[in-house]
């Protein structure tokens, strides 16, 4: 059997230097994880804020329950 586990980290930068230093940080502290499990890896990845989207009305069908079908009404 095979499992596997994540640990997540956010984390809040200023700048490229600011996060390089936070990614040796990781890096120093996968070493010391790779002791125990050599296949342990790293994935840093940026994130974006996300933007507030509009929800969108539904348009009306003038009545409840399924929408009609091509040429009925």
């Amino acid at each position: 059997m095979k499992i596997s586990s994540h640990i997540s980290i956010e984390i809040t930068v200023d700048d490229f230097v600011e996060a390089a230093d936070h990614q040796r940080k990781l890096e120093s502290m996968l070493s010391f994880v790779r002791e125990s499990y050599p296949e342990a890896t790293l994935i840093m990845r940026g994130r974006r804020k996300s933007k507030a989207i509009p929800l969108m009305h539904r348009a009306s069908t003038g009545h409840a329950g399924a929408p009609s079908r091509y040429g009925e009404e």
